[in-house]
């Protein structure tokens, strides 16, 4: 299937638009960039709606949809390959792990842009030949850029100093490998240290933290976040569970209002919030796998609120026990409809009904969408 004919049934001929992009035929990145901008967005909520409506979930209020426009990604994954003396980069072909070879990106933040354009040059003297390696390259506060290379053969002591030209070069304040996305990441260059402030706390950034793909959907998030809490009159000695809380992204905003307690699975992350708690009289923190062992209804006793932000598998055990539990409040934020759909519908058992959903779109070009749902008892 070419990518000019993706979805491309579902729109008349004056639905559909040039491409700006000098890539889009090759790249599988952006597979919607030849739609109108405002049949793309109709799309997309239409798309969002009808997948809630086959799954049988009675919404409320549908808010007004978030969309976020090109170039604010400040985190990119990238594929590089090597052949002979020059490196390839680019994303994957659609349906296929072909490497399509980029040089500008509509996406990207232009601070970021300017680093993907350094990228084939510095890993001249690093990747080794014909070897396929990923490159997770993100933004943290104050303009800092952390880089996470997986995949890389063993390297020597010579390359050492190619590395750390590489991270000068690029202007990168940081520089980890890994064997492969499950592996741990092990630091070969730090400039300076990489620190995310999310509200009320600042956190060490770990080597491969997850972080929103762009401030400005960050942003959305949390604002509707935020407003699903305020239709309760909650005030800071009332306590507020973050569940799979990552680096606190809801955390520390939450924290400005209410008292809070984060979980999150993932060691690094969840460390940097336990860390950054030691600070704060109403903020904890835990490191605890959700997905074997769920927050339940007795723990919960206590808690006016919830706000889960699962991966894409979901969380189909914690909202299971959420199910059960008395809180008058639980707000699910996702950035896959499918599995936000399977575990609504058990909330919706357990006697929740779906105020809101608000959807934010910060996959710009893609079928991708993330949304935040608010359940109450």
């Amino acid at each position: 299937m070419g990518m000019t004919r993706l979805y491309t049934e579902e729109f008349s001929s004056e639905q559909l638009v040039c491409s700006t992009c000098p890539h889009f035929e090759e790249c599988g990145s952006c597979q919607l960039q030849h739609i109108s901008d405002e049949h793309y967005k109709t799309w997309k909520a239409d798309r969002l709606k009808t997948l809630l409506a086959e799954n049988e979930l009675e919404i409320e209020e549908w808010l007004e949809p978030v969309f976020i426009s090109e170039g604010g990604r400040r985190r990119v994954t990238l594929n590089a390959l090597r052949h002979e003396n020059e490196v390839f980069i680019g994303y994957n072909k659609y349906h296929s792990h072909d490497l399509a070879p980029i040089k500008n990106c509509l996406l990207l933040t232009p601070q970021l842009q300017s680093i993907v354009e350094k990228l084939p040059q510095a890993l001249k003297n690093i990747a080794h030949k014909n070897h396929a390696i990923e490159l997770l390259v993100q933004e943290a506060d104050g303009g800092l850029f952390d880089c996470v290379i997986t995949g890389l053969d063993e390297t020597g002591a010579r390359q050492t100093g190619s590395i750390a030209a590489m991270a000068e070069q690029c202007g990168l304040a940081r520089i980890s490998f890994r064997k492969d996305a499950f592996s741990k990441c092990e630091t070969q260059v730090s400039l300076t240290p990489i620190k995310k402030t999310n509200g009320a706390i600042t956190v060490d950034l770990p080597a491969a933290a997850f972080l929103q793909p762009s401030a400005a959907g960050e942003a959305a998030l949390i604002d509707a976040v935020l407003q699903g809490l305020s239709r309760h009159k909650l005030g800071k000695k009332d306590k507020v569970a973050d569940l799979f809380s990552g680096c606190g992204t809801f955390a520390g905003h939450l924290l400005n209002k209410y008292t809070v307690h984060a979980a999150e699975g993932d060691w690094a992350m969840a460390n940097s919030l336990v860390e950054a708690a030691k600070g704060h009289a109403r903020f904890s923190a835990e490191v605890r796998d959700l997905f074997k062992e769920p927050i339940v209804g007795r723990e919960l006793r206590d808690y006016k609120a919830a706000v889960f932000d699962p991966p894409r598998a979901g969380a189909k055990e914690q909202a299971q026990m959420l199910a059960k539990s008395n809180l008058p409040v639980v707000i699910g934020v996702s950035c896959n409809p499918s599995t936000f759909a399977r575990d609504a519908k058990i909330l919706l058992a357990g006697g929740y009904k779906l105020k809101t959903i608000q959807m934010v779109d910060q996959f710009t070009w893609s079928t991708h969408t993330e949304l935040v749902g608010v359940f109450e008892k």
